[in-house]
């Protein structure tokens, strides 16, 4: 067997690209950073290709290779080449907007949002959600640009400084959802199984919930839990993976206190595999993930 591992982040996929040389498979890592060399890889005869690109790009990365990711994966299928998390997936993990229209299109629950594209229209569509509000960024990870709104007077304030809505200058206004628990929740699966779910506090004014040792907005507190969730809900996660035609990753939550209802805010193709938890596990996630995607 001879693979690629297409990848972004510096130090998120060494661990995994490691372990799949010790199993004896062929692996070619490809830096979708430098575009040269991913496309002189096009050529190249690959069993398939594991998309590990973060489609929300990591802290501190180029937000551009979101983008050029795409050009790639597309370019991939079209020319007949197998890829774990292909275009479709990436392509709806890369947009805050299409994530919401995909939740609603299956009849889940969503917290109300709007799809902007120019900030002076940012205030009409607050006014049209009701306040509090979140306004984010289409495309942004790790929390970025991310900022929440109390009031109409606060929110024309931030518009005549200049908002902040990201590499392609789009972005989405976002009903707050008040939670009943003040957890976040994330469901990791692998194809329409789960993988492992985990819960982390709400932070007052903080958005990253990535849940990878050193990500976590809590780093270096215990603040992330390995927990088992409610069968209904994987059921309803298992749906948004088919939707996106995704092989593995993870969607996020809120339990609304007006319902009762899990509300999904995120889905994220790129699988953040939680470490230093084995034990709560009862299994290495790593080994997990591989015997999946080698399969």
């Amino acid at each position: 067997m001879n693979i690629a591992v297409l990848f972004e982040h510096p130090t998120w996929s060494i661990d995994l690209i490691e372990r799949i040389g010790r199993r004896g498979v062929a692996v070619t890592p490809v830096d979708v950073g430098d575009d040269a060399v991913a496309e002189l890889h096009l050529s190249r005869d690959f069993d398939f290709w594991i998309n590990r690109v973060n489609a929300m790009p990591s802290a501190g990365r180029p937000p551009s290779v979101a983008a050029a990711a795409s050009h790639l994966l597309l370019s991939l299928e079209l020319s007949g080449r197998r890829v774990i998390n292909g275009f479709r997936a990436h392509s709806i993990g890369a947009s805050k907007s299409a994530q919401g229209a995909m939740f609603s299109g299956l009849g889940l629950h969503a917290p109300a949002s709007i799809s902007v594209h120019r900030s002076i229209d940012v205030c009409a569509a607050a006014a049209q959600i009701g306040f509090p509000v979140l306004t984010k960024p289409n495309i942004g990870g790790s929390g970025s640009g991310i900022a929440r709104f109390d009031s109409m007077a606060k929110l024309v304030e931030a518009v005549a400084a200049g908002i902040d809505l990201g590499a392609d200058g789009t972005g989405v206004v976002q009903k707050v959802i008040d939670s009943a628990d003040g957890l976040v929740h994330r469901i990791e699966m692998l194809g329409t199984e789960s993988f492992y779910a985990t819960e982390q506090p709400i932070q007052d004014g903080a958005f990253n919930y990535c849940a990878v040792e050193g990500c976590s907005i809590a780093a270096g507190k215990d603040s992330l839990a390995i927990v088992s969730p409610p069968a209904e809900i994987v059921e309803q996660v298992a749906r948004v993976m088919l939707a996106a035609s995704a092989d593995v990753g993870g969607v996020e939550y809120l339990i609304d206190n007006r319902t009762g209802e899990p509300s999904f805010y995120d889905f994220n193709p790129f699988s953040n595999i939680v470490e230093g938890k084995n034990q709560e596990l009862g299994f290495d996630p790593v080994e997990v993930y591989l015997d999946y995607v080698l399969r």
